[in-house]
């Protein structure tokens, strides 16, 4: 019941979707009639679906009862969300929670040498929180699209009478070019706001020609405007700003932080300074945005990967007061900065890391989506790579240090801590996230080998593959592809073909996001990714070799899978196929970025500098290697140790298998052997080629007809085989089989399976 359960479920699950995709943006009320209703017709229409196709109307109506109850739950819980959100959401909870189970089942009950139940353990694991983490997307897509009410919407703040606080705005700099400081200098000098100071603060600018003019500019604009350089300071950015922090104005009560390349609208202060009248405000953000991503495909799907994060993520967070401080463009009251300690300067993404620690505190936190000033994306593939790098590596740091703190149990194990359990959610997922990437090139190289064993006839088995397997993650990324595509078309107001230029501009920093990832784990101090130097003078030559590691991972998915289909045609290794295709392309998309940004590059004529201890791609990959590598060994070892030389008890619950015939044709499983031989004559519906059709929980093949003989492969209930032979002894029949999806024969025996088709003309084989 639970394979069938599992079907079932994801019909709902894909039925649901669909639904939404249509009409989840336009429904816009929240009424429970209309969402039970809506439930009952997603249900129905998959039961009708089902009903036609593997039939047992019985476990149809049980099923759909728990469903319906279970998507009542959720009608209650989230009733600021519309009917198709809700149902949704239900339904894709279900179907996760059900293949966790499944896959789990298999796992756990399949016979395996002790080497290949710890891979096959090591898999669930990486595949139950990949479709976790797939959860948390779609929850956060659904509950910006489907919500119809929301209770922390501020798009303008009212002005409060009287109050005019004293705001110090920081500019850390290194290493800038002039002209964009004194564009952003002069943009800040033009603010409606009386009472503010601008420092800027120079940071380890070697060349004193860099950084001279800057105090020139400021004398040219007036006694508000004050040049700070620091020469061998430590910690960096954070170490600049908690400089800054001690030079600021004493009556200043707010601090605000803009990077060196932004424009400043006039109204920024005078817009959010008013949030601050509420005292428990500790900091307001509002969305970064770029003014330089039109003219080619690379810079505006780039520029649309940034405001995924501010029109989805940040709404999102904001209704449960979990945002972060971006670092730009926000403003955060001095006193709360002072109350934490300042900048952590071991976290080369400061802003993220302190806005956990004020939240903890108890303060709250704003976000107003409209964004008051422009700066400048990184002018090519490289520099993106490196800021996704960098952005990545601080996530890392946040969540070695504070992950206790994230804990469901925190707060009775610190009762200062007062997170709650929403803002413990957001930054324990959002710091998860990460991992995200780790896991898709995990899942890559076992794909990869997966492919290898097979073009090699290896017997090598880790977790059966089963059609299931097969079926239902192939179901989950499809529909969650489809839900990515439309909360960007939906959010970001883009086309089609935009939202998939954009959906590949994410996935193609993957490799980078793996990298930072091990190095955020393994090492403590903050690096920057310093990508291979080109040796010729070629721009084209050196943006694939930026990309070389990425493209060579593409390229070996890409051929892994068309060997393996050409070299073994059937669906199982076509399936295969279109899995490694899709993950190659994730990886060549990487290069192919690269190579369109070097329009982009082309019309900017600038270099970005970085602050740190360098570390080289080759060396941050070395983990990466080492882990293939290692992967390679162990499969391999795995062909030397010997399966369970009986089936264990506890193969009885390995749950039941559907085959594609018995999904789409509506075939009954015999649950027990009910003759005591083969069922023998041609069966009304069926080929006259006969097949057996496996009724245990699992079966061995063997290499000879006898119960002691080596076995060659397992086989579980459900599963159907070809016959092309057969023993002397028709008392005790034992049938010669195919080897499914790998080629080869072996013998199963009669008592375990029953038979469609006329064996009697099999020959005898000796």
């Amino acid at each position: 019941m639970l394979v069938r359960f599992l079907y079932l479920s994801a019909l709902w699950f894909a039925i649901g979707l669909l639904s939404t995709l249509i009409a989840g943006s336009r429904l816009r009320r929240s009424d429970s009639v209309l969402s039970m209703l809506w439930l009952a017709g997603v249900i129905l229409a998959g039961n009708f679906i089902a009903i036609f196709t593997f039939g047992r109307i019985l476990e149809i109506f049980l099923s759909s009862m728990i469903a319906f109850v279970f998507g009542l739950y959720w009608i209650v819980r989230l009733r600021d969300w519309n009917a198709p959100g809700q149902v949704t959401w239900s339904m894709t909870v279900m179907t996760t929670v059900l293949f966790i189970i499944y896959a789990f089942m298999l796992t756990a009950f399949t016979p395996l040498n002790a080497l290949s139940f710890i891979f096959a353990l090591v898999f669930f694991s990486i595949e139950s929180i990949t479709l976790v983490l797939a959860l948390v997307h779609m929850h956060e897509s659904l509950d910006v699209v489907c919500r119809v009410r929301w209770h922390r919407l501020i798009t303008r703040l009212e002005p409060v009478p009287d109050y005019q606080p004293m705001v110090s705005l920081q500019v850390p700099a290194y290493n800038e070019p002039i002209e964009v400081v004194r564009k952003t200098l002069h943009s800040l000098a033009q603010l409606n706001y009386p009472n503010y100071e601008v420092l800027i603060v120079d940071n380890n600018t070697p060349a004193e020609e860099t950084w001279r003019p800057l105090e020139e500019i400021c004398r040219e604009l007036g006694p508000r405007f004050h040049c700070l350089h620091l020469d061998h300071w430590p910690g960096y950015k954070s170490g600049a700003l908690n400089f800054a922090v001690t030079q600021t104005d004493p009556q200043a009560e707010i601090i605000g932080i803009i990077d060196a390349d932004y424009e400043v609208d006039p109204d920024f202060l005078r817009e959010l300074v008013p949030a601050f009248a509420n005292p428990q405000m500790a900091f307001v953000q509002t969305p970064q945005d770029y003014r330089d991503h039109q003219g080619d495909i690379f810079s505006e799907s780039t520029y649309r990967g940034y405001k995924y994060f501010f029109e989805v993520s940040m709404p999102s967070r904001n209704e449960r007061n979990a945002i972060i401080f971006a670092g730009t463009m926000g403003l955060i009251r001095k006193s709360v900065l002072e109350e934490i300690g300042g900048w952590d300067e071991w976290c080369i993404t400061e802003d993220a890391e302190a806005s956990l620690r004020i939240l903890k505190k108890g303060y709250e936190s704003l976000y107003i989506n409209r964004a008051f000033g422009t700066g400048l994306m990184p002018f090519n593939f490289e520099g993106l790579k490196k800021q996704r790098f960098r952005w990545c590596f601080g996530g890392i740091q946040i969540l070695k240090k504070h992950w206790e703190s994230l804990m469901p149990w925190a707060h009775l194990v610190d009762p200062d801590n007062r997170l709650t359990l929403a803002q413990r959610y957001y930054y324990l997922f959002g710091g998860l996230g990460w991992f995200s990437d780790v896991f898709n090139l995990l899942f890559a190289c076992f794909l990869v080998l997966g492919a290898l064993f097979n073009m090699l006839s290896s017997p090598v088995q880790v977790r059966p593959l089963t059609t299931t397997v097969l079926i239902i993650p192939a179901v989950f990324l499809l529909l969650h592809i489809m839900r990515f595509l439309w909360v960007l078309r939906n959010r970001l107001r883009i086309s089609l073909g935009m939202a998939v230029a954009t959906m590949y501009n994410f996935f193609s920093l993957g490799w980078a996001v793996t990298l930072a990832c091990i190095q955020g784990l393994v090492q403590k101090e903050g690096v920057f990714l310093r990508t291979p130097k080109s040796k010729t003078a070629s721009r084209a030559w050196h943006a694939i070799q930026v990309t070389e590691w990425e493209t060579a991972i593409g390229v070996i998915c890409l051929l892994a899978g068309l060997f393996s289909f050409v070299t073994d045609q059937n669906w199982r290794t076509f399936s295969l196929m279109l899995l490694l295709f899709w993950q190659g392309s994730l990886y060549i998309a990487a290069p192919v970025f690269s190579l369109l940004s070097l329009k982009r590059e082309t019309a900017m004529g600038a270099t970005v500098t970085e602050q740190g201890k360098p570390m080289l791609e080759e060396l941050a990959a070395r983990w990466v290697i080492v882990i293939s590598m290692l992967m390679i060994a162990v499969f391999s070892l795995i062909t030397f140790l010997p399966s369970p030389a009986n089936l264990p008890g506890y193969s009885r619950f390995l749950p039941i298998d559907l085959s594609p015939q018995q999904i789409l044709k509506g075939s009954q499983i015999t649950s027990a052997v009910t003759t005591p031989g083969p069922t023998v004559g041609p069966t009304p519906g069926t080929t006259t080629t006969p097949k057996a059709n496996v009724t245990v929980e699992s079966a061995n093949c063997r290499a000879k007809p006898r119960g002691n003989a080596e076995k060659i492969i397992i086989l579980y209930r459900g599963q159907e085989v070809e016959i092309v032979g057969r023993n002397d002894d028709p008392r005790n029949p034992w049938w010669y089989i195919t080897v499914p999806d790998v080629g080869g024969n072996c013998w199963l025996w009669g008592l375990t399976s029953t038979t469609t088709g006329n064996v009697d003309t099999l020959p005898v084989v000796k």
